[in-house]
């Protein structure tokens, strides 16, 4: 019965969501009569029904990317505390109102996705760090990703892709700011000169007090350095391109299709991580999952400039400001 408890408290997260149900952490939380927030401990409630939580602490070989890992960089930001200089004064405009009713504030939040990270963990135990270190990355970096169905989270971690993380990107082939990757986890081809790795956030994070960014000649109370790659598709292709790095390895085709380049993988369920497809491949090359970055690369739009735009009025084309 263990095994299934996670998706016990996924379904009644799910069937429950609008009566005020809300599974956190471990925590069933319950909307009382004031509207407040009542938390209970799953555990507890599962002890009590004679169940045990069924718990992956370890992360195989075959899930493990390339990368910053866990613990290796200060810990990240709590992006309420970006709110003083930039939130408060304008909604429209604003980084912080604008991100808040985002995709990616709410990418921990969604219950679906709990759904699934259960559903995944009792189909291949441990999977779920693939979906935590996307969807929740603060917590993952902070260490708190095992066990993989996320009962470590704090509730302060719910935050989705949050400001520190974007902001402490560096590009993977180390040819502008220096992130955190230790070998083997090098998100990129280790060639001289390297080329990144874009893809399954398998960032290469930055452990040194600047803020990283698109522009250099700001006057912030925070250290800021000007960085390229924000400006580059590479940057957003660092998540939206996602890969299965399990069929990858371990799957007879690699997730391929029978033209594609061969993958270089161990294909031996435990080998070492210096010998998984992750590790010695470009992520779009293996376990297809989504491919938004490699189909945009591979159309005219990197290359197409505003001004070509047939049906955009002529400011637009011009690149001029347009007042409502």
């Amino acid at each position: 019965m263990g095994r299934y408890i996670n998706t016990f408290s996924s379904i009644l997260l799910i069937e429950n969501f609008s009566k005020g149900f809300i599974v956190f952490n471990g925590h069933l939380k319950i909307r009382n009569g004031a509207g407040n927030l009542v938390g209970f401990s799953l555990a507890f409630l599962v002890g009590s029904a004679g169940l045990t939580m069924g718990h992956q602490d370890e992360i195989p070989t075959e899930i493990q990317l390339p990368g910053t890992q866990p613990n290796q960089v200060p810990t990240l930001e709590d992006p309420n505390s970006c709110t003083a200089c930039h939130g408060d004064y304008n909604r429209e405009i604003e980084p912080t109102f604008t991100w808040r009713g985002s995709m990616m504030a709410q990418a921990s939040r969604d219950p679906l996705y709990w759904a699934t990270v259960a559903v995944a963990n009792q189909t291949v135990p441990g999977v779920g760090d693939l979906c935590l270190r996307c969807h929740v990355q603060r917590g993952w970096y902070d260490g708190h990703s095992t066990p993989t169905d996320g009962s470590r989270l704090l509730d302060s971690e719910a935050d989705g892709v949050s400001c520190d993380v974007c902001h402490k990107m560096t590009n993977p082939d180390d040819s502008e700011w220096q992130g955190t990757q230790l070998p083997p986890f090098l998100a990129n081809d280790k060639e001289v000169p390297p080329t990144g790795y874009y893809g399954g956030n398998m960032l290469s994070l930055h452990s040194g007090p600047e803020y990283l960014g698109p522009y250099g000649d700001l006057n912030a109370p925070h250290e800021v350095g000007q960085s390229l790659f924000h400006r580059s598709p590479e940057f957003c292709g660092s998540c939206h391109d996602v890969s299965n790095p399990v069929v990858g390895d371990l799957a007879h085709n690699s997730g391929t299709q029978p033209w594609s380049d061969p993958v270089v993988r161990s294909g031996v369920p435990g080998a070492p991580v210096e010998e998984k497809a992750a590790f010695n491949n470009f992520p779009y090359m293996y376990g297809v999952v989504e491919r938004t970055f490699s189909e945009n690369m591979s159309s005219a739009f990197p290359t197409l400039r505003v001004a070509d735009y047939a049906t955009l009025p002529d400011e637009l084309k011009a690149g001029k400001d347009v007042e409502n």
